[in-house]
């Protein structure tokens, strides 16, 4: 994660201070020493430049001294005179000695034809006048620079007048270690002099002054750079000075300044600055967290004050010594602060309170009930349902039901002055808590404020007067949290709506059985999906052959916790929560899938399924029916779909057209439970149905109750006389099976035959019907005979 994630305002704002100071400081010290660096070079070269324009004056005024000395010699009488008497041993002791009063290391003496005519060197004459070979004719003083015999000399040439010229004075002078200390002394310089005897040979060191090592020497000896290229190397910055007149460069004299002592100052000033820069560091620093202190305050303080408006507190403003923006975001929050206590007030309001009568609303009247649970406190729950209210809106419009709601708000707040809240909770639904008393003091103030509230009232100048259930509660005895009490006092109110008493109260046990609709209604999605549901099926046999014809498919649910569920029951929950269809298209495929495995086993029987009433509204049943049994081994009038009388009253039209598409499809239609419906005999000769399934109510008493006899056997006979098959059910002994057997019944089915069985038991079930099959026709047989 980025490091400004972790990093406030404040130590944001000092790390980009002292980031520019650090780096402003950095640059302004690099440029500064680069400038030193640059200076101190350039002094060094100054100064070298300096160097050698001193050498170069000293070694002039040095020749014009030797000179001066070399024209008294040449115009002492004495040596002329010697000159003149061209004796060789007087012309050599003349010249040597005016030779050591004019200090030259070695001196010549040559005529106009160049022969040599005395010397007082050891070197080779003719090397002498060689280095002044360009000289040689003239009559004029000349000069040069010379490398003889390993040593560099300053070499002068000066005629000697006779009448005429008579003869020319070679001098050379040294540049010897007496002349290279002068030069350092007076230049600030080390001085070496180094000469060589042609541009192909290497240097000889010929006098110097300070110090050197192996490297400098090899340098200084073998390097034939031009003299500014020196001033790059490591140690020193120097400068080579050429003396030789044909600017070879054979004799030089190198300038030398220590690099090392040179820079001592640049470092010296370096450590200065570093210091300095140092030190305005950590004055920036300072600063920075100074000024980011005095910055980052104002907003620390705006930042807590708007977390405390975030956390609903009621914060003063900060006091601001600064104007701008940050005064200015002040004012903001503290502006926001009140416009949210406006909004919150509104938005409390509003969540707590019904905008017809101004009571509290259903939130209010449960977080009142929520914070007596949680206080332990008991009181008394009353509630009042108006009856007609949806009527009254629906005749009189609304305005004039939202009257009718205020004045029974109003009433309310009259008949119950201590009440700890009362509210209006929807629809026509007043509740109100008020303080615990006795059983009959409830009942008495419940009954005084129903009369209260039933009580005609005027509205819009007319008396009216509504009709309004009651009931009672006592807290927290009859519920101990608000969900207890939502869900018991619905049901209290169900209940009121049938009970013959102006008041109803709450008694303990009466919303189990709706806990237990809540759980399976939960748990039946569960269950069809995972196969958890059981199909077992019941035997019908055909009355005069004894034959197994079908098969009565009942669906039954072991509940995993709650045990067997009967299908009266969860039926009509799957009814009541919409999955009705999902229950019915998950029979039809099992029973197809049940039936395909009995066939392949050599059970011939058709199947018969029963229908909901809600089944007959589905539009997508002839859908699943058709898929269900796709691959059906038997005609499809083989398969009966019964359906209850009271479902095909229910909608007569939708129902008739169900039944006709299904028709349409070749299958048996059955009509379930004849008998206690509503159904007349009109609308059953509309039915496009082929059977009529006979009330087990009227068979199991069939063998001693004459009424019966005379509903079944004449039902038997109506039935024929439209066309239709019968079916009885609920055939307890032998004795119902024989009368049915009299009345020519087509089917029947119940315990004396045989008990619904599983799928995996219907071929033992088939087999042992078909053993029992002289028996059930014995009596037929007796009557043929």
């Amino acid at each position: 994660m980025r490091l400004q994630t972790y990093m406030g305002f404040r130590g944001r704002l000092i790390t980009v201070m002292i980031s520019l100071v650090v780096v402003v400081s950095l640059i302004m010290a690099a440029l500064f020493m680069a400038y030193l660096f640059e200076d101190e070079k350039n002094r060094a070269n100054e100064q070298l430049t300096i160097g050698e324009r001193m050498t170069r004056e000293l070694l002039d005024r040095r020749t014009d001294l030797i000179l001066s000395r070399l024209r008294v010699v040449v115009q002492d009488f004495g040596f002329r005179s010697a000159v003149a008497s061209g004796d060789h041993g007087t012309i050599k002791s003349a010249l040597e000695n005016h030779s050591r009063r004019a200090q030259t290391d070695f001196s010549l003496l040559i005529d106009s034809t160049g022969k040599i005519l005395a010397s007082t060197t050891n070197h080779r004459p003719l090397e002498v006048v060689d280095a002044l070979s360009n000289s040689r004719a003239s009559r004029d003083i000349t000069q040069t620079f010379a490398y003889i015999g390993g040593q560099g000399y300053e070499v002068l040439q000066v005629p000697v007048e006779g009448p005429g010229l008579r003869a020319r004075l070679i001098a050379g002078f040294a540049l010897d270690q007496s002349l290279a200390r002068l030069i350092a002394r007076l230049s600030g310089t080390e001085v070496v002099f180094r000469a060589r005897s042609d541009s192909s040979a290497d240097y000889q060191i010929v006098a110097a002054t300070g110090d050197r090592d192996i490297d400098m020497e090899r340098e200084l000896t073998q390097t034939k750079d031009e003299p500014r290229m020196l001033l790059n190397r490591q140690h020193y910055f120097s400068r080579a000075i050429t003396l030789d007149n044909k600017g070879s460069g054979d004799i030089q004299a190198v300038l030398m300044i220590s690099r090392q002592a040179t820079l001592e100052s640049y470092y010296t000033r370096v450590k200065m600055i570093a210091i300095l820069v140092g030190g305005i560091l950590v004055l920036a620093i300072a600063l920075a967290l100074i000024i980011a202190r005095t910055l980052g305050k104002p907003v620390l303080q705006l930042a807590d004050y708007a977390r405390a408006v975030g956390e609903g507190q009621n914060p003063t403003p900060p006091y601001i010594r600064t104007g701008g923006e940050l005064k200015q975001l002040r004012n903001a929050l503290r502006d926001m602060l009140v416009r949210l206590r406006e909004r919150e007030a509104q938005i409390r309001y509003a969540a707590t309170h019904d905008d017809v009568t101004g009571l509290g609303n259903r939130n209010a009247l449960m977080q009142s009930a929520q914070a007596m649970f949680e206080d332990g406190e008991a009181c008394t729950l009353l509630g009042i349902q108006l009856n007609d209210l949806a009527d009254i809106n629906d005749t009189l419009g609304l305005e004039f039901g939202d009257a009718v709601l205020v004045g029974v708000g109003q009433r309310l707040r009259n008949g119950l002055p201590d009440a700890r809240m009362i509210a209006r909770t929807g629809g026509g639904e007043f509740l109100a808590l008020v303080p615990s008393s006795s059983p009959e003091q409830v009942d008495a103030l419940a009954r005084h404020l129903l009369q209260i509230v039933q009580t005609p009232q005027q509205i819009n100048g007319s008396p009216f007067s509504v009709r309004a259930s009651m009931v009672t509660m006592e807290l927290p005895g009859d519920a101990s949290n608000t969900n207890e009490l939502r869900r018991r006092l619905n049901l209290t109110f169900e209940q009121a709506e049938d009970h013959p008493e102006p008041v109803t109260r709450y008694r303990p046990g009466q919303d189990e059985s709706h806990l237990r609709e809540l759980q399976l209604t939960a748990d039946l999605h569960t269950a069809i999906i995972d196969h958890g549901l059981h199909m077992n099926y019941q035997p019908k046999l055909n009355t005069r052959t004894g034959e197994l014809v079908q098969v009565e498919a009942l669906v039954r649910w072991i509940h995993p916790e709650l045990g067997f569920v009967s299908p009266e029951e969860f039926i009509f929950l799957a009814e009541q929560s919409g999955q009705i269809h999902d229950l019915t298209a998950h029979i039809l495929e099992r029973v197809a899938e049940d039936a395909r495995a009995w066939a392949e086993q050599g059970v011939n029987a058709g199947v018969a399924i029963n229908l909901s009433a809600m089944d007959l509204t589905w539009p997508e049943l002839t859908d699943h029916l058709t898929r269900a049994f796709a691959n059906w081994h038997q005609g499809m009038e083989r398969i009966t779909l019964e359906v209850t009388e009271s479902a095909l009253m229910k909608d007569p039209e939708e129902a008739m057209a169900t039944l006709n598409r299904l028709k349409a499809l070749g299958m048996t239609l059955s009509v379930d439970d004849f008998g206690t419906g509503y159904s007349s005999l009109s609308q059953l000769r509309k039915l496009p149905v082929q059977e009529l399934k006979i009330d087990k109510s009227f068979v199991l008493n069939l063998d001693t109750e004459p009424q019966d006899q005379l509903i079944v056997k004449s039902t038997i006979d109506m039935a024929h006389g439209l066309g239709l098959k019968v079916v009885a059910e609920g055939i307890e002994n032998l004795a119902a099976w024989e009368l049915l057997q009299q009345w020519r019944c087509d089917l029947a089915q119940g315990f004396y035959l045989s008990r619904p069985v599983a799928a995996n038991q219907l071929v033992e079930t088939a087999q042992t019907l078909a053993s029992r099959r002289q028996d059930l026709t014995e009596q037929l047989l007796e009557d043929h005979s």
